[in-house]
C-alpha cells in the first residue's frame, strides 16, 4: 500500500491549483474611486465654507469672552 501518496495522484488526476493575483486592474480601479471622492470632498468643502477668516472668528470670541469676564467682574463689585 502506498499511504504516502496522495489519493488525487493514485487515481491520476492534476491538483487543483487555484490562481490569485491579476493584472492590477482592481487596484487601479480602487485607486482612481478613492482620488475622485477626495477630489470631490475638496471640492465641496471649499465652496460650502464661510467667507469669514478663522482668525476673525477668533478675535471676535475673544472680546465676548473679554466683555462676558468685565460684566461679572462689575456684577461683583
Amino acid at each position: 500500500m502506498s499511504d504516502q501518496v496522495p489519493s488525487d495522484q493514485r487515481l491520476g488526476q492534476q491538483p487543483v491549483v487555484i490562481r490569485q493575483g491579476g493584472s492590477g486592474l482592481g487596484l487601479v480601479l480602487a485607486a482612481l474611486i478613492i482620488a475622485g471622492a477626495a477630489v470631490y470632498s475638496v471640492n465641496v468643502w471649499s465652496t460650502t465654507r464661510k467667507e469669514t477668516a478663522p482668525g476673525k472668528n477668533l478675535q471676535q470670541g475673544v472680546e465676548k469672552i473679554k466683555e462676558a469676564a468685565g460684566k461679572a467682574l462689575q456684577s461683583r463689585q
